[in-house]
């Protein structure tokens, strides 16, 4: 049986000394995995390549898949939507190797979700095409809370503190998870906003980093298994300016 889709790569490690898996966001069958046979070999293959499979590449596939258990195979690929400035950009690709970190551990469900496929597919040609990224990671990391299920709720956003636990707003630090200070102000900002009025908000990188750390905390207690990606560290490096 032979499976078509979009998807969108989250990673590829090696699994013999010529292939690797590919781990894939699809748009018809969610979170997928994928078989790509010979593609470590210094002989070409024109429907497969290992530069197809860089991080939040965007691919239309073609897969047999098998009658019993196991992976399906790729017989071809193509990108859909080359990237441009992604891959000779270091701040972008620092934010793409994070962000698909992340997304190879919160997303689960092999079901079909074409809202936040649509989100996805849009948000990485947005960071390809626009110069002022910086804030990119913190809109993508809280919007992304809205398809899992835990977005913040906005309608007390007057108050300064917000309880990560459950996720609103509250009057006072009356437990650990509850915390206030210039993180909640700055997470508030983010909130409604679209894709282009994300260039205007103006931060340092001592901000940016309290943000995501908070981030990183919040996603912590809503997703289970969740672990900071090994990618934080050069995502500070890339941004400690």
């Amino acid at each position: 049986m032979e499976l078509s889709t979009k998807g969108i790569v989250l990673n590829a490690i090696n699994y013999s000394e010529t292939s690797v898996i590919v781990h894939v966001y699809t748009l018809d069958y969610g979170l997928r995995s994928f078989i790509a046979k010979g593609v470590r070999t210094a002989k070409k293959n024109k429907s497969l390549s290992m530069a197809m499979f860089q991080p939040l590449t965007q691919l239309e596939l073609l897969a047999s898949t098998p009658k019993r258990s196991g992976l399906a195979t790729l017989k071809s690929a193509k990108i859909i939507h080359p990237y441009t400035s992604i891959p000779t950009n270091m701040i972008k690709s620092s934010i793409c190797m994070f962000l698909a970190e992340i997304l190879r551990s919160v997303l689960k469900e092999e079901e079909k979700n074409e809202v936040l496929y649509a989100f996805l597919e849009h948000a990485f040609i947005w960071l390809d095409t626009h110069q002022k990224t910086a804030n990119f990671h913190l809109f993508v990391l809280i919007r992304l809370t809205k398809y899992l299920g835990f977005y913040p709720d906005t309608t007390n956003r007057k108050l300064q503190f917000f309880d990560l636990q459950n996720g609103h707003f509250c009057v006072s630090a009356d437990s650990t998870d509850c915390v206030g200070g210039e993180a909640i102000s700055l997470l508030k900002s983010y909130l409604g906003m679209k894709f282009d009025e994300v260039q205007e908000i103006s931060v340092n990188a001592q901000q940016r980093r309290e943000l995501l750390l908070l981030l990183m905390r919040y996603y912590q207690i809503h997703v289970q298994g969740f672990k900071a990606p090994k990618s934080l560290a050069v995502l500070y490096e890339v941004f400690k300016q």
